[in-house]
């Protein structure tokens, strides 16, 4: 299977992860010996790592394709998310920030980064960041609440990252 380049492709490449999971580092694991310096497969490849419950080699990927590709926001926000996952908040909004910076219109327009963010604000304790972001979210924005950040509109969003900032604040004494 050669690299996706069109979003059908993209889709069908998804497909076979949660499918295949095994096929799927498989293909992207001969893509990495062909091109060890292709930043797309190091991103591909942490979605498995992640799936596979091995957080730490996803990071690993992630760090690569960010040296290979430093101007690439989503990986940015993978590494976020990933670090999210894992309890280091603060690692967590090294790279919120980082992605942000390289194009904050871009950053700011998808929603999902501004409510992880919000979300590793308010478990480093940050109330005031946390809802510096979440008030930049669209005014009818809805989550279910992914990834273990808050669900709900804007206004359930707010009043759970208070929660969890004070329990943060309270807990660090």
């Amino acid at each position: 299977m050669q690299q996706p380049k069109s979003p059908e492709e993209v889709f069908a490449l998804h497909d076979l992860r949660r499918s295949n999971l095994q096929r799927y580092m498989e293909i992207v694991n001969e893509w990495l010996q062909e091109d060890p310096q292709d930043f797309h497969a190091y991103f591909r490849r942490h979605y498995a790592w992640d799936d596979m419950g091995e957080p730490r080699r996803a990071l690993d990927d992630l760090t690569k394709a960010i040296q290979l590709a430093p101007k690439n926001q989503a990986v940015y926000c993978a590494r976020g998310r990933i670090y999210r996952q894992l309890g280091e908040h603060e690692n967590a909004l090294a790279d919120f920030r980082r992605g942000e910076a390289i194009n904050p219109k871009v950053w700011g327009d998808q929603a999902i980064t501004l409510l992880y963010e919000a979300d590793s604000y308010a478990r480093a304790g940050d109330e005031a960041s946390a809802l510096a972001c979440c008030a930049r979210l669209p005014n009818d924005f809805w989550t279910p609440g992914v990834d273990g950040a808050p669900g709900g509109g804007k206004i359930e969003i707010a009043t759970e990252l208070r929660r969890i900032a004070a329990d943060a604040r309270s807990r660090r004494g």
